[in-house]
């Protein structure tokens, strides 16, 4: 009988906390529910698409609540807002609206209220609440004619409803007797796109009537002279197995797992930028976010991009040590602005194109409230700074203004590929400093990203509040100062695969818990995390090199691993606009379910292969091949010379196909790395 009395005991208590749970979350909901929404938009279709006969325009605007410290629902902003790292700042508002609608709200006013009392004087703003100016076209004149009307509209919402008013700034506007006529430079695009369908095409119909042999041995095999194989660059069979064939020496069976790693990195990083990018129905949704483990794993796990830094620092020693030790060659200035310009050549061509495609034709693909915030942006940054894209310091300037926002990587990659390669050749031909210049530069770059994290009084994680996702960080001082700069990864080659979680969800605390700053611990904090990952990376490489984990190794051989790893610089390329073009035309904006985003996730992966195999096929390889053409010197050796004469002996001559007057040749560029 006790023992009953007991159970039924624990079975009341836990009701009554699960009442008081659940009265407790009500009470707070309401509380919450009490502000306006964040997040508001009319029906897009319905104004512009219902009846396209009839005049009319949509706009989305930014408001910005007036401080009222009379008012509750104000007190309630103030303190929620309050927690800007993981909360958004409820006094910043986004409106949709349609200006036909808002017209007649404000007639079925007329009378009852005097509409100049929902105008609100200009006050200034300790925060950023519309994009840079001249990033919409046509804005001034749609600034001029319905700023005051939509005004209105935005605070007879708020008078009504929460007794508060805001001032407004229209961000864009559609409207539907508006097009813009086709300009010279989506003329340039198309011809563009023309040109080098016709090069492929011209390219693989040469090679093909080159062949000497039957079967398709002929397009695994080199042509004999250089000039062919300028002109076979394009062959899409030959690129094809360019693309498919894997190396058989010994370095790069050691190194088939980088594929796998790329791969599985480019994975993690197309799932946060979803996750970053989709467009949420409520501010509520994003901010549950911040209070999830999981989810702030992937927040956090930013840092994964290092994963490529690693990688490329890895294999920049490799080669440039295995290309020393066969050319027997000290490498110089002249070498290693050789070896610079190579990989330019080798990684801008398919950058470019991508880039030429999101200033001019993709902005045309769709549209709806969200869509001119998402690739209009794009096409204005594209247009006016590609010229810092094409010199890869768009991680330090314009840093705004972006264009193609993921690419800052590229850049920084770029810029710690050639300092590598410095350190590399100052090694090679001092071998007697290697130990202490290391250790001298890892010493200063690691007092140098703390001092920068102390003078700047950040955290020792890059912070990426909820606020500023709106502008996707571009206004962000953490993001500009901490997260792009190339020097800020200089410190990174350090730690151990285990900890990597670790690592990410450590972030979660720094999130949730205030810490003083300017802060010394945090400052020596930040790039002791980098130098962590890094050696995770590198520790965890070396293992996979020497077979230490057979399953592990035995999976990351999988050959199909070879070719999507050689096709993630495309896919890197183009999966941002991919993610975009699936979040920003929607109209039912997403509650941030797990279907939502895996599906959005797994379809951006998809489609971002099957466009880089294109891009790889018709650019990136061509170009590749040609680079390697374009940096070899051409050398004799007594038995080459000796033997040249049976080259002509061999198989049919075509008169369309001019055979070799040498060759033999060696490399004079040390190597050509690939993403």
């Amino acid at each position: 009988m006790s023992n009953r009395l007991v159970e039924l005991w624990w079975f009341v208590g836990l009701i009554a906390c699960g009442v008081v749970t659940v009265g407790g979350a009500s009470s707070e909901m309401s509380e919450y529910w009490r502000m306006p929404r964040v997040f508001k938009y009319e029906d897009y279709d319905i104004c512009l698409n219902d009846n396209p006969t009839i005049p009319s325009v949509y706009c989305v605007v930014k408001a910005v609540i007036r401080p009222d410290n009379t008012s509750d629902v104000w007190g309630l902003i103030e303190r929620i807002s309050s927690k800007w790292k993981v909360k958004m700042n409820h006094a910043h508002l986004d409106r949709g609206i349609c200006v036909r609608d808002c017209q007649m709200r404000l007639q079925l006013l007329s009378g009852r209220q005097n509409n100049s009392e929902l105008l609100v004087p200009k006050f200034n703003t300790s925060y950023r609440y519309t994009f840079k100016p001249g990033t919409f076209r046509d804005i001034d004149h749609y600034r001029q004619n319905y700023s005051q009307l939509l005004e209105m509209c935005v605070n007879l919402e708020l008078s009504e409803e929460f007794g508060l008013k805001a001032q407004t700034e229209i961000e864009y506007c559609d409207s539907n007797t508006v097009s813009y006529p086709i300009d010279w430079l989506e003329i340039m695009f198309i011809v563009v796109m023309l040109a080098i369908a016709g090069i492929v095409f011209a390219s693989s119909v040469y090679d093909f009537r080159c062949k000497t042999t039957h079967g398709l041995d002929h397009y695994k095999q080199d042509l004999p002279s250089r000039k062919q194989m300028y002109l076979v660059s394009f062959s899409i069979i030959r690129n094809w197995y360019r693309i498919t064939t894997r190396g058989d020496d010994q370095l790069s069976h050691d190194l088939r797992y980088i594929h796998t790693i790329r791969m599985i990195v480019f994975m993690g990083v197309t799932l946060g930028h979803v996750l970053f990018y989709a467009q949420p129905r409520t501010a509520l949704a994003i901010e549950n976010r911040y209070s999830d483990l999981s989810t702030m794993i992937l927040i956090n796990g930013t840092q994964i991009v290092t994963t490529f830094f690693a990688i490329s620092a890895m294999m920049l020693v490799l080669f440039f040590t295995q290309k020393v030790e066969e050319t027997k060659k000290k490498v110089g200035i002249r070498e290693i602005i050789i070896i610079s310009i190579a990989r330019y050549v080798r990684l801008t061509p398919v950058y470019a194109f991508v880039m030429l495609f999101e200033a001019t034709w993709v902005v045309r693909l769709s549209d709806g409230p969200l869509w001119q915030k998402g690739f209009e942006t794009g096409r204005s940054y594209c247009r006016k700074n590609w010229w810092v894209n094409m010199l890869y310091i768009n991680n330090y300037y314009k840093v705004d203004e972006p264009c193609m926002l993921h690419t800052w990587y590229l850049a920084a990659d770029f810029h710690l590929f050639v300092y590598g390669l410095v350190l590399c050749a100052l090694i090679a031909r001092f071998p007697k400093i290697r130990n202490a210049l290391l250790g001298v530069l890892l010493v200063l770059t690691y007092l140098a990203t703390a001092a920068i994290i102390y003078v700047k009084e950040y955290d020792a994680i890059p912070i990426f509040a909820a606020e500023q996702i709106r502008y996707f960080f571009w206004y962000w001082n953490v993001y500009r100062d901490a997260y792009v700069p190339s020097h800020m990864y200089l410190v990174g080659w350090f730690a151990t695969y285990l900890m990597i979680p670790a690592l990410f969800a450590a972030g979660y605390f720094f999130y949730h818990y205030e810490f003083a700053t300017p802060s010394l611990w945090m400052a020596l904090l930040f790039p002791c995390i980098r130098l962590l990952y890094s050696a995770i990376i590198f520790i965890g490489g070396v293992g996979l090199s020497f077979r230490f984990l057979k399953l592990l190794t035995r999976l990351a051989d999988i050959p199909f691993h070879t070719i999507i790893g050689r096709l993630t610089y495309s896919a890197y390329l183009c999966h941002l606009c991919l993610i975009k073009l699936s979040l920003f035309n929607t109209r039912s904006f997403l509650s941030y379910t797990m279907i939502d985003i895996g599906s959005i996730w797994a379809a951006s992966i998809l489609l971002s292969y099957l466009l880089a195999w294109v891009l790889c096929l018709v650019l990136e390889s061509p170009f590749v091949a040609l680079q390697r053409q374009l940096f070899k010197r051409q050398t004799r050796s007594s038995d080459e010379t000796e033997h040249s004469s049976s080259a002509t002996d061999t198989g049919t001559y075509n008169t369309y196909c001019e055979h070799p007057d040498e060759k033999g040749y060696r490399p004079n560029v040390i190597f050509s790395q690939r993403f």
